[in-house]
């Protein structure tokens, strides 16, 4: 401890620099070279993938509520009512329509053989891959990114804005820097404007889940049974 105003480990200063530093790994964790390259259908690309956003959580719940001491519900942790899981359905729904049409206009092709890879994907393993998604992501963009990042610049919506642009370039590792990048845009669109408008985390890493869940779970299904 120090008897300079501001400067204290428990000052509001130091508190703020602790969310900055969170807000750097949050928003940057996807530059680590191990997950900077993850391939969906490789097996220890998952894992490795699963691990480092596992850890990421960890470490930025240490800086949220260890040393900042903030409550779960001010990261929009908190009860998730049947109004929020409505709106997580009807979310999904909404960004199904816009993300599929969007796929048509950028030329994402549906690939049979890409979904019959994943589905060679042992079933427990992309069950935790979209368990891991949904609840970690929302953790770091949603969460902890917008709340922190409106602590520094004073601005929610500002936030939400920055935390979607972050979120949807860190789907380039998969989609590539390209016109491509509208599809997750637009569903981190979606996901952002639920969690600004209701602020409640669980309803937005349902709705996370579903789609993530459609994707790597319901459709590999579907095409293997066929």
């Amino acid at each position: 401890m120090t008897d300079h105003a501001g400067t204290a480990l428990g000052s509001p200063l130091s508190i703020n620099l602790w969310g900055i530093a969170g807000l750097v790994i949050a928003f940057g964790w996807v530059l680590i070279p191990s997950s900077s390259a993850h391939q969906i259908t490789n097996v220890h690309d998952d894992v490795v993938s699963m691990c480092v956003k596992w850890l990421v959580v960890f470490v930025l719940s240490g800086i949220a509520f260890g040393i900042q001491h903030l409550r779960a519900s001010e990261l929009g942790i908190r009860g998730l009512g049947w109004r929020d899981a409505l709106l997580a359905f009807a979310g999904a729904i909404l960004a199904l329509m816009l993300s599929g049409a969007a796929s048509r206009v950028v030329g994402i092709p549906s690939s049979v053989s890409d979904l019959r890879a994943l589905a060679g994907i042992p079933l427990g393993i992309r069950i935790a891959v979209v368990l891991t998604a949904a609840i970690c992501e929302e953790f770091m963009y949603r969460g902890f990114g917008i709340e922190e990042l409106a602590m520094v610049i004073g601005n929610r919506w500002l936030a939400g804005l920055i935390s979607l642009v972050v979120f949807t370039i860190a789907h380039s590792r998969l989609y590539g820097f390209s016109a491509r990048l509208l599809v997750p845009g637009i569903v981190g669109a979606v996901l952002t404007g639920l969690y600004l408008w209701r602020r409640n985390l669980p309803s937005c890493m349902l709705m996370h889940a579903i789609m993530d869940g459609i994707f790597l779970i319901l459709a590999p299904a579907v095409v293997h049974v066929k």
